[in-house]
């Protein structure tokens, strides 16, 4: 009863915090065993933890190779890390963004972190069973799919195929980026019908499901309109679409344009096959984390272009990691309001409230603050260059999982800050939106205005 009380007296992003600590002690734990480790590897305490953070964050940052280190064990016990770790990040975000839209009563139910036309108390077990539904059943047909692809392409045996096949569709539809094989996806490199679907369920997991709801339920009701027109999209739905496929683009000629003739990526391939894997390598920044190239031999000026694909991630109430795409388009049309010299920030017909701005400046300033000291502490503490180390605190706090491969080398001090930025940047952008929106307060009186130099 005193622990039942204590509970019910903790806000809920306390809840949160506490519930994917608790997920990480549990792996961290399970990760220990003796029976987690195939015979022969050595396993030390910050390895079994940095693996279990990774996994119930969604990162996919190893300092092992999965597919050799982990026994079949170890690798169940990462799929249920990287199942609890998506299906909890989803429900909470939803529920959140329930409970600040009671608070705040946003007539067009558009919340910081979640919308979806079932709103309301007593619809939560809706939505949530909903979300449940296209979760599992997107997951299913991804994992029947590879299973034959392995089975009938690749002639693994058939278990090993589906063993494989539903791990690779958890993973990539939760974009976690763990993979069971060597070199991540760079045997498959040139199979487009692989590729192909592991973009496209990171793609899926990384929209959110406010976006995948609204859609469904546009799509389903068209037929049911007496008018027999579908009704707009939402401004977040217009948001999150239009920004991530012109972040798809803009990465895909970035990337290749950078690697065409690098022999160690993309030059090795044939041309068509490049065009795929400058896609693809365009698409896992946004908190996919899988590589069909290698990572480690790309140009430096194509790390730092990563580095941002990385930092504004996908979509709110998603799997996917970063600041996420509507906060970067939140201070794009700010910056560009501000050149134009007008007061209102406009997008397209609507006006943003105030409150969404401040909140869109707070979560990058604080995230480039944490990003920028956590650099400063690895270099300080390690030998690698400032562009391995931005990219590899990039895409830890960004829940990517990309690596230019010093994950393994970096010191225990460094594996645990690692560890420290993953877990703070899958639950931290989330609780500070969601703890500034529920905070939102009315000022009963105005002080004096004073304006200091700016330039």
């Amino acid at each position: 009863m005193p622990q039942e009380n204590q509970l019910k007296k903790l806000k809920p992003t306390q809840l949160v915090v506490l519930a994917f600590a608790s997920a990480v002690a549990i792996g961290t734990g399970l990760l220990s065993l003796p029976i987690a480790v195939n015979d022969g590897q050595e396993e030390t305490f910050i390895t079994s933890l940095f693996t279990a953070v990774s996994a119930v964050c969604l990162t996919g940052l190893t300092v092992v190779d999965t597919a050799t280190h982990w026994s079949h064990f170890g690798k169940v016990t990462l799929l249920f890390l990287i199942q609890l770790g998506g299906l909890g990040i989803v429900a909470f975000a939803t529920l959140l963004g329930l409970l600040i839209s009671g608070r705040i009563s946003l007539s067009n139910r558009i919340t910081t972190l979640t919308e979806s036309k079932v709103l309301g108390a007593s619809s939560v077990p809706q939505l949530l069973k909903r979300i449940f539904l296209i979760y599992l059943v997107f997951e299913i047909v991804m994992a029947i799919y590879l299973t034959l692809r392995f089975y009938f392409q690749y002639q693994e045996p058939f278990l090993n195929a589906m063993g494989n096949g539903i791990f690779h569709s958890i993973t990539a539809f939760n974009n976690a980026g763990f993979s069971l094989y060597s070199g991540h996806l760079k045997i498959f490199n040139s199979d487009v019908f692989i590729l192909a679907p592991m973009g496209l369920a990171v793609i899926v997991g990384g929209l959110g499901f406010p976006v995948l709801i609204e859609i469904h339920e546009k799509l389903w009701k068209l037929n049911l309109q007496s008018n027999g027109k579908r009704k707009p999209f939402s401004l977040h739905v217009k948001l999150t679409l239009w920004t991530s496929g012109i972040l798809f683009a803009v990465g895909s000629i970035f990337i290749g344009f950078m690697e065409w003739s690098n022999e160690k990526t993309l030059g090795a391939l044939a041309t068509f096959d490049r065009l795929v894997n400058a896609v693809f390598a365009s698409i896992m920044p946004r908190s996919g984390g899988f590589n069909a190239v290698d990572i480690s031999s790309m140009d430096p000026a194509t790390w730092l272009g990563m580095d941002l694909l990385m930092f504004i991630g996908g979509g709110s109430g998603s799997t996917a990691g970063g600041i996420k795409v509507t906060t970067f388009a939140i201070i794009f049309f700010i910056i560009y309001t501000e050149i134009r010299g007008e007061t209102a920030v406009n997008v397209g017909n609507r006006r943003l409230p105030r409150s969404i701005q401040r909140q869109a400046l707070t979560i990058v300033s604080l995230s480039v603050t944490i990003i920028g000291f956590a650099t400063m502490l690895l270099m300080a503490t390690s030998e690698f260059s400032l562009d391995q180390i931005l990219f590899e605190t990039v895409s830890a706090f960004s829940t990517v999982g990309l690596s230019t491969g010093i994950t393994g080398e970096l010191s225990g001090f460094g594996q645990v800050l690692l560890a420290v930025l993953m877990f703070t940047g899958r639950l931290g952008p989330l609780i500070i939106a969601s703890a500034l929106a529920l905070r939102i307060s009315h000022r009963h009186f105005e002080l004096p205005k004073e304006r200091p130099l700016i330039g």
